[in-house]
């Protein structure tokens, strides 16, 4: 049977006419693979610090509605106050309006940083759009040799084949499309976060040296004393009590003591 599918292979890539569908995606691959502007796969990250988050990310809503780009996913915190204190977007704006988008993103707030990342898919593109073209002419092919086929054993050989470069086919197309999508529109990542407060240092913080080390120890003695301080203060009152206690139990220990000797 597979001797026999092998024959009419050869005999029906000779006498066969190719579906019109596989005709019409090859002039398509075609275009793609002609084309004088380069495939570029363009992502970036823009970390911006401001007072006021909210306003931030609303601002970076009207820099996506003014280039006709989406807003694919938003995540975001809110402070003790419940104002928002940290936001993170994903934009998908159009790759031809990439740097200008970088570009406008930077200006809504201040920004901290910064990253962009270009790939040429160029030569990708046009791989995957010839092997798209032949793995159709490859199924019209098996299809042709179905339609032909006179046995069951033939019948089921011929199917087996059609499935695998079938699948094959449709991953091909899936990737074509991941392709499309990625070079017609860029993805920006941006972090939005409010400043962060730094502690002020005092005269005697900043002064280093043999003023700083005495300064500091100085420090430490009077903070040393207030603590010997707090416990001997905490001790007094016990001690009074403890002395108050002490003199009348002596004094009952000397008498009794003192009447034995007399007797003696």
């Amino acid at each position: 049977a597979e001797d026999g599918i092998r024959d009419t292979s050869v005999t029906g890539v000779q006498t066969c006419a190719l579906p019109i569908s596989a005709d019409g995606a090859g002039r398509e691959g075609a275009k793609v693979a002609t084309a004088e502007q380069p495939a570029v796969v363009a992502t970036g990250t823009v970390s911006l610090e401001a007072e006021d988050v909210a306003r931030a990310r609303l601002a970076v809503r009207k820099v996506v509605d003014t280039h006709q780009g989406t807003i694919g996913e938003q995540e975001t915190t809110t402070g003790d106050k419940g104002a928002l204190s940290t936001a993170r977007l994903v934009l998908r704006v159009p790759s031809d309006q990439f740097d200008d988008v970088v570009a406008a993103l930077e200006e809504v707030a201040t920004p901290t940083g910064t990253t962009t990342n270009s790939e040429d898919v160029s030569a990708e593109v046009v791989d995957v759009a010839a092997r798209i073209r032949a793995q159709r002419k490859s199924v019209g092919r098996i299809e042709t040799l179905l339609a032909r086929a006179e046995s069951i054993e033939q019948i089921v050989a011929i199917e087996s084949q059609l499935a695998s470069r079938q699948a094959d086919l449709d991953a091909l197309e899936s990737r074509q499309r991941w392709l499309a999508d990625q070079t017609g529109m860029s993805t920006v990542t941006v972090y939005i976060e409010q400043p962060v407060v730094h502690h002020e240092r005092t005269k005697d913080e900043e002064a280093d040296g043999f003023l700083g080390g005495l300064t500091r120890g100085w420090d430490a003695l009077a903070e040393g004393a207030g603590a010997v301080l707090v416990v001997v203060g905490f001790l007094v009152p016990w001690l009074v009590l403890i002395a108050l206690l002490a003199v009348p139990a002596r004094l009952l220990l000397r008498r009794r003591t003192r009447g034995p000797a007399r007797a003696a």
